[in-house]
């Protein structure tokens, strides 16, 4: 490994952000109706629009992709810096996601990679995290809300479970991993957070204006 090397870090972000620029929403829409998912419904690509517009199993397969990108990109990483990939790689895919550069810079909110990199850096991390998605979203049956939720939970749920290990160069990049996706993800859902405090935001059975 080469973790003290400058080079090492920056194609683990390189390939990191390359592969999270493969857009699952994107490659689904293409691949099986001709189509490119911004076209359509909330204009988003991702999960969540790839769910309302073409149903529950090519929202799967989306998920699947944009899980494996990030899993395949901190695998990579690790082989290039160790246990710091998942931080690393898994901003850069994140990124990569948002601002693809294969699709003019114009993709998703990062909600599936995000998740992903909850994933690797805890299962338990990942199990709180989950809870509080799926059970927010059964409450309110509003994704962005649902989302919201873990971003702003995850840097005092990463802190709770890993209290043991602050003093661990390892610990604290998975902590600056979880404040970038709160700050990035909140970032990327401002328009959502604009149409929640004006009462527009599309929740699970009712459609607005665009969805076709």
């Amino acid at each position: 490994m080469y973790a003290d090397k400058v080079w090492a870090w920056l194609l683990t972000a390189a390939i990191g952000y390359f592969l999270g620029s493969l857009s699952g929403s994107i490659t689904v829409s293409r691949l099986f109706y001709k189509q490119d998912i911004r076209d359509y419904g909330s204009g988003n690509a991702g999960t969540t629009n790839v769910l309302r517009t073409y149903g529950l199993k090519k929202a799967i397969m989306t998920m699947l992709v944009d899980f494996g990108k990030t899993f395949a990109a901190v695998t990579l990483g690790k082989l290039l810096i160790g246990d710091f990939a998942v931080a690393a790689a898994g901003a850069a895919v994140t990124i990569g996601h948002a601002y693809p550069i294969y699709y003019g810079f114009k993709g998703g909110k990062a909600a599936a990679c995000s998740a992903a990199c909850i994933f690797l850096i805890d299962i338990r991390v990942f199990c709180v995290a989950a809870v509080l998605f799926f059970g927010s979203a059964f409450i309110k049956r509003t994704v962005s809300i649902s989302t919201l939720l873990v971003a702003f939970t995850l840097p005092f749920n990463t802190l709770f479970f890993f209290r043991d290990s602050l003093d661990s160069a390892v610990t604290q990049s998975y902590i600056a991993l979880s404040v970038f996706i709160c700050i990035f993800v909140t970032y990327l859902h401002r328009s959502n957070i604009k149409r929640l405090m004006n009462g527009t935001e599309l929740s699970f059975g009712k459609k607005g204006k665009g969805v076709k």
